[in-house]
């Protein structure tokens, strides 16, 4: 009997769980125990030991080429894009049947393979000078993916026209957080959108993270902007379709704030309204990492909301639990945030935090959104396990109804009747959660959708303000249809995270412009007897700067003059933003000052739906 020269031996699939995992391998971000994982799947695994060895070698050549650089996040992807690599196959010995010469040769498995058959009689001299060749072009490509810029638009500072120093420029303290001005080069970033703007452009001369650390190191820590989850229907409609539209934004440095918030309509003064905030935030953390609203002088036991609010204030301006000046911070937050919750995934359902609204509605909403962005800025295993846990009890346990029934969400959990001002959280906090990798049932946002439809004002039914941009068509109540301020801008805000056009909600946006501007003034956005002025200045904030165009170029302008101008600065309220309302007195400093940093990060938050 003959023996075959050699056949391939099938080998199980590489799980794609455990090809995810070689990029934070080769980047050393998994902890001990996943490590080992990985190297132990590696020696008993010969196809994901290859494919860990080869991007392991890809990379040190890399590196010996252009110096020490950060993994990118689409490493796997470049990796198999450009080298085209095919996991060799090992040939093991079968016999031929009788009456048979010799099975037919097998087709070489690889690249390799291909290569040595092809050229297995040619002189060595030739085929080391190809292999070479071929090598060098190999790493040419794939530095350029790997050292790409990562989302930074241009900014072309034009001096058409000397302009009057804005008001709020002229009236806030000098905080300015650049101290090394130099002439910034607009080809040293990539964009697919050029920015034009006015304002004088400064940023550091190495583009540095908030903690001081190099850029290279902090990459992938920032958030999301280039996300892209693609899908169909309700889902992609999330802000997840498109190129990452609607994802976190990536302020990874100081300079990279300033570009965004420039690009957006921000600028020096609110970049520095930002540090201000958080410095004061962080200076009334508590020791066990909350912030307690009744010692930032406010009458409620709200902590588990207001925690959840400054911990996205924080994460909103690039500082994860890995990167940041402020990372002690966030970790703090965090570890107690998980501390509070249940084995079920709830977060907040202590009775003593229930106290006025008589549940844990807000609580878990805002407290699952922040664990959400976290883990998809951070990448702790312990943070996403927990943002995980929230979103399951949000989509199986509290929204009200079940399966096809989904609908909305309120103060507890299956309430007869939802209402939009804990939705529109919730709602947002699947939306960060989807961006963030995490499971989030399809039917959850199916019922968001239905509770919106069952909200709206019935078209022609609103007194019209003006004919040019009132239909009414999206204005919305808080338990039935209706047309307040507050919760039309989270109605709006919904609607275009689920799919609608910003020209379909114009009409409203624009009313809520003109009839509630900001203003330093307790009853802006007064709803149900109160006012929650930066309640629904975040909201509809949010909102105008996803539709866009004059209408956010006029909020936007107000805003800052509003915010910059009325923010504390003196002694220890250096920083914040005073309760202005009833209610917001009962939430207390911390809630405001969360709120107001929120607003003047939109610029690099969230990433535009549709521009």
């Amino acid at each position: 009997m003959k023996h075959a020269k050699q056949a391939p031996q099938a080998q199980a699939p590489v799980p794609p769980e455990m090809v995810e995992l070689i990029r934070p391998y080769l980047e050393g971000e998994l902890a001990a125990d996943e490590a080992a994982m990985v190297e132990q799947f590696a020696r008993d695994n010969p196809a994901f030991k290859q494919q860990l060895e080869s991007r392991q070698w890809l990379l040190k050549k890399m590196q010996g080429v252009y110096g020490p650089r950060a993994v990118s996040r689409d490493f796997q992807e470049v990796a198999d894009e450009k080298l085209k690599y095919t996991t060799s196959q090992r040939a093991v010995e079968v016999t031929v049947p009788e009456g048979e010469d010799e099975l037919p040769a097998a087709a070489p498995a690889g690249f390799f393979d291909t290569l040595s058959a092809r050229m297995g009689a040619a002189p060595w001299w030739i085929v080391s000078g190809a292999f070479h060749a071929l090598l060098l072009l190999l790493l040419t490509l794939v530095g350029m993916a790997l050292l790409r810029a990562k989302g930074d638009e241009v900014v072309i500072v034009t001096d058409l026209m000397k302009q009057k120093e804005p008001e709020e420029q002229q009236e806030i303290k000098k905080r300015d957080i650049f101290k090394k001005p130099v002439e910034f080069n607009a080809q040293e970033v990539v964009t697919e959108q050029v920015v034009v703007t006015h304002e004088e452009v400064e940023v550091a001369e190495v583009a540095e993270t908030p903690d001081e650390s190099d850029a290279n190191n902090a990459r992938g820590e920032e958030g999301l902007s280039d996300a892209f989850l693609g899908g169909t229907g309700v889902v992609a409609s999330l802000g997840l379709g498109g190129g990452g539209a609607g994802a976190f934004g990536r302020p990874n440095s100081s300079g990279g704030r300033l570009r965004r918030a420039m690009q957006g309509g921000g600028g020096k003064a609110t970049e520095s309204a930002v540090d201000k905030a958080l410095e004061w935030l962080a200076r009334h953390q508590e020791a066990d990492g909350r912030w307690s609203v009744r010692q930032t002088e406010g009458d409620g036991d709200w902590d588990p909301g207001v925690t959840g609010l400054a911990t996205l204030a924080f994460l909103g301006a690039g500082h994860t639990e890995k990167v940041g000046k402020y990372k002690g911070n966030v970790q703090a937050a965090i570890k107690w945030m998980i501390g509070q919750q249940r084995d079920d995934g709830a977060i907040g359902t202590d009775k003593k935090f229930e106290e006025h609204h008589g549940g844990y509605g807000y609580h878990h909403a805002i407290c699952g959104m922040a664990l959400a962005e976290a883990s998809a800025m951070g990448r702790v295993p312990e943070t996403k396990a927990a943002a995980q846990k929230a979103i399951d009890y949000t989509c199986n346990e509290y929204q009200c109804g079940d399966q096809s029934d989904k609908l909305g969400w309120r103060y507890k959990p299956k309430a007869a009747v939802g209402d939009l001002s804990v939705s529109g959280w919730y709602i947002m906090q699947l939306k960060s959660a989807k961006v963030a990798g995490l499971h989030v049932d399809p039917a959850s946002f199916e019922g968001a959708i239905k509770f919106l439809d069952s909200r709206m004002q019935d078209p022609g039914k609103v007194k019209k303000v003006d004919d040019a941009y009132d239909n009414g068509q999206h204005r919305y109540g808080y338990t039935e249809r209706g047309a307040m301020y507050n919760t039309t801008s989270i109605g709006i805000l919904c609607r275009l995270y689920t799919g609608s056009k910003p020209e379909e909600v114009q009409g409203a946006a624009m009313w809520l412009l003109k009839e509630q501007p900001p203003q330093w003034d307790g009853k802006l956005g007064q709803a149900n007897g109160g006012g929650w002025p930066m309640y629904y200045m975040y909201y509809t904030t949010l909102t105008l700067f996803q539709t866009g165009g004059e209408m956010w170029k006029e909020w936007n302008d107000k805003l800052k003059g509003v915010l910059c101008t009325n923010q504390r600065k003196d002694g220890d309220f250096d920083g914040s933003w005073d309760p202005l309302s009833p209610w917001e007195k009962r939430a207390g400093r911390a809630y405001t000052t969360a709120l107001g940093a929120m607003c003047l990060e939109v610029y690099y938050r969230y990433m535009p739906l549709y521009r």
